[in-house]
Parts: structure tokens; C-alpha cells; sequence
């Protein structure tokens, strides 16, 4: 029985994820006039902004107005797509949708490509989910008084990616083994930093079930690791010296294995866990722990809440073994990282089965992406809704960023 569950609710996620972009891409493609839906706009309560879609489609990245009119395209697609004060694009080389890229690149407004990598391993990039800018900006998104600086500039670059093993060259599954590896590469492409999620299986608090259910389960992508974001100054390190939030550490959420932890840089071992386990008296029992969770990250300085952790919940079946959970609704949380109290929490009136996002905003709003359903919100601390688009499915990421990173002139139109 406990095998039929774990095949059963792995092969439902593969299965709906496929047939959702199958019949997204026969039905709509990456279609250049597509419209943008907002059907809540409260001007006096947003954040005056435009909005960075990542389709999971692919093909190009739009940048939208507060009332959804297109303002511009970049030609390049994005898992996700990244822009910067400079008005230049972090994305992908593919014309089509797909997590896994061979390639990354940096692009001008005008088009032009500023940086690209495509050499970690086998002549790809082997990209996925996530990345980030190492030194300044420690999340990906704007926040006020710090810098984001890209490859094309000398900065180096955070990057999620997959490795594949044989079943003769690792012990923790029955079979082949996709696992989660973090690098990071400087401006030429030179790799200096290396993660990978297999050689902590022991720091990842599995239960001997849990372990179990991952030895002969079905999937292969065995964590999934879906977000990568460093820790940044926080008051935990400045304040209380808590060296578990070092800013050069980094947070990341596996969705299947129901955890976010936080790994120390220098060592690459765990120093701070939420999950697996949230029987009673562990952290994140009071409020019944994630379930598939995305996007999480703590807050970085400058913006409210700054500290604490923030992560979109979808509330899907997840977990192995006796550590497995069933479907409940998509919920927003903010956590306080030190003693697991939930400091805000939005519940969902629709279920974001796979993908999601969430980025605080300077006004105090909270943006978020519910994914596989397209729609963008923009909620209050009181949890008002005062701004609700939707747009091209499903929306992978979307990311709300200043007018003044949008160049004005450039031109909507796609190049060849």
C-alpha cells in the first residue's frame, strides 16, 4: 500500500505537469498578442510597478503595465527571467518552454546578448528553477538601496542545476538518480563553488520510512530543489550573531521532500532545517507544515518584514514515507526563522498545484505568482486584494519591478 501512494501521487504531478503545457502549447503557443487580464486594480493601495512574467512555455518575457498592456518584449524566455536596474535580461537561449536550459544569457534591451554560459557539464548550463546574483541583491528582486549586479558587469552567478548518476554510483535510490546541484560561476564562466544535495541526504532529517519511499520510488528527481536564494544581511547575523544566517548562506525548498534548509557556504553542510518531520513538537508544527512549497527566502533588509522567511505553500501531496502529506488549499506564509511562529499567513481561494512565487514589497504588499492557475495578486497586510491579473498559462514566475528599469523606447516588437 505504502508503495502504490508514493507511485501514485508522484506519476499524478508528472502527469498533470505534461498535459497542462501539452495542451497550453497546442492551444495558445507563445502567442506575441497575448493579453494580460486585470480584474483588480486598486491604484491607490499597489505599488506603482510593472510586472516581469516568466511563462513556462517560453519563447520570449514580456513586461506588462499595472492595467496589463504589454510595454515591451525581451527576446529571450526565462526559468525564470530576471531584470536589472540596467534594463538588461537575465534568461535562457531556447525558443520553448522546458526547466532544464543549456544555456544562460544576459541581454540588452535592444536585443543584444551581453553574456551567455553553457559549459558547467556536457556543454550545458543545466539550469533549472533558480538563480541568483552573488554579492548586493540577495534574492532576485528589487529591493530599495541594493544593487543587482549581472555576469555582463563581472558579477558572478548563483545556479540550480541537475546531475544525473547511475544506479552503480549512489546508494540512495534504485536506479538512476537525478539530483539537485548548486554552482557557482564567475563572469568568464569559471566554476568556483559546487553543491550537491546527495551528499547531504544524512543533514536532511528523513526517517528511516522516509528513506525507504525514496529508494524505490518512481521519480528519479529525487529533492527537486526548486529555489536557491542566499541568506543576505539579516538581523539574526548582525544583531544576535546567529552564524546559522550568515549572509553568504543559502536557503533552499525541496518541494517533494517537504524541507527548506539553510546550508552553511564555506562547509556546504545544513545548519538550519524546517521540515521534514512536523509531528508535534517539531518546527512547523503549529501550522501542520509546506506542502510542495516554492519560492522560499527571507526577507531582505529594506523591505517590511525583513528577516523573516517567506514561501508560497501550493498545498499539494508531498513528502516520503511517514513524512508524506495529503493535498490541502495554497496558502502565503511568513515565518519568523528563529521560533517558527507564522507571522502572516494568505490562504488561497484557488489551488496552485505546481509552480508559484512570492516577493515583499517596498510599500509592505506582498506579490505573488499562483502559478499553474496564470493569476498574479498583489495583497495587502491586511489581506486585501487591490491588484489581480491574469495572463498566459501557466505563469512560472513573475516578478514586479521599477518603471525606470523598463527602457521607454523600446520596441514590442519580437526579433526574428
Amino acid at each position: 500500500m505504502k508503495i502504490f501512494r508514493s507511485i501514485s501521487r508522484r506519476t499524478f504531478h508528472n502527469g498533470m505537469l505534461a498535459m497542462a503545457l501539452f495542451l497550453l502549447v497546442g492551444i495558445s503557443g507563445c502567442d506575441k498578442n497575448e493579453k494580460y487580464t486585470v480584474s483588480i486594480y486598486k491604484p491607490d493601495k499597489v505599488w506603482d510597478s510593472y510586472t516581469l512574467p516568466s511563462s513556462a512555455l517560453g519563447g520570449y518575457t514580456p513586461v506588462i503595465d499595472m492595467e496589463g498592456n504589454v510595454i515591451t518584449r525581451y527576446a529571450c524566455a526565462g526559468n525564470p527571467a530576471k531584470l536589472l536596474p540596467d534594463s538588461s535580461i537575465l534568461c535562457h537561449g531556447s525558443k520553448i518552454g522546458g526547466f532544464v536550459q543549456k544555456a544562460m544569457r544576459q541581454m540588452s534591451a535592444d536585443g543584444q546578448v551581453l553574456w551567455e554560459f553553457s559549459d558547467w557539464d556536457e556543454n550545458s548550463a543545466k539550469q533549472h528553477h533558480d538563480f541568483q546574483f552573488s554579492g548586493g541583491n540577495p534574492v532576485g528582486y528589487y529591493v530599495p538601496g541594493m544593487d543587482m549586479i549581472g555576469p555582463a558587469a563581472g558579477g558572478n552567478m548563483l545556479v540550480l542545476s541537475y546531475l544525473t548518476y547511475k544506479y552503480s554510483e549512489q546508494d540512495i535510490r534504485k536506479g538512476r538518480l537525478v539530483d539537485s546541484v548548486l554552482y557557482e560561476i564567475d563572469a568568464s564562466g569559471n566554476v568556483l563553488w559546487q553543491w550537491y544535495a546527495k551528499d547531504h541526504i544524512d543533514e536532511m532529517g528523513f526517517s528511516e520510512s522516509a528513506l525507504k519511499d525514496i529508494k524505490r520510488d518512481l521519480l528519479a528527481d529525487w529533492v527537486h530543489i526548486n529555489t536557491a536564494s542566499y541568506i543576505g544581511p539579516n538581523k539574526w547575523y548582525s544583531e544576535l550573531g546567529d552564524e546559522r544566517f550568515n549572509p553568504d548562506n543559502i536557503m533552499m525548498v525541496s518541494p517533494h521532500a517537504r524541507w527548506v534548509i539553510i546550508i552553511d557556504k564555506a562547509t556546504g553542510n545544513v545548519v538550519w532545517r524546517l521540515g521534514p518531520d512536523y509531528s508535534p513538537g517539531n518546527p512547523g508544527a503549529d501550522f501542520d507544515g509546506l506542502n510542495f512549497a516554492h519560492a522560499a527566502h527571507i526577507i531582505p533588509e529594506g523591505l517590511p518584514g525583513a528577516g523573516n522567511l517567506l514561501v508560497f505553500d501550493n498545498g499539494k501531496n508531498s513528502g516520503y514515507g511517514d513524512q508524506h502529506a495529503r493535498t490541502r488549499r495554497s496558502r502565503t506564509l511568513e515565518i519568523n526563522p528563529i521560533d517558527f511562529s507564522v507571522v502572516w499567513e494568505f490562504n488561497h481561494p484557488r489551488h496552485g498545484l505546481i509552480m508559484g512565487n512570492v516577493q515583499r514589497l517596498p510599500n509592505g504588499n506582498t506579490f505573488i505568482t499562483e502559478g499553474l492557475t496564470g493569476v498574479m495578486l498583489e495583497v495587502t497586510p491586511e489581506k486585501e486584494v487591490v491588484w489581480k491579473a491574469r495572463g498566459l498559462l501557466p505563469q512560472y514566475r513573475a516578478y514586479r519591478v521599477p518603471k525606470d528599469w523598463v527602457k521607454p523606447t523600446q520596441n514590442t516588437a519580437l526579433s526574428p
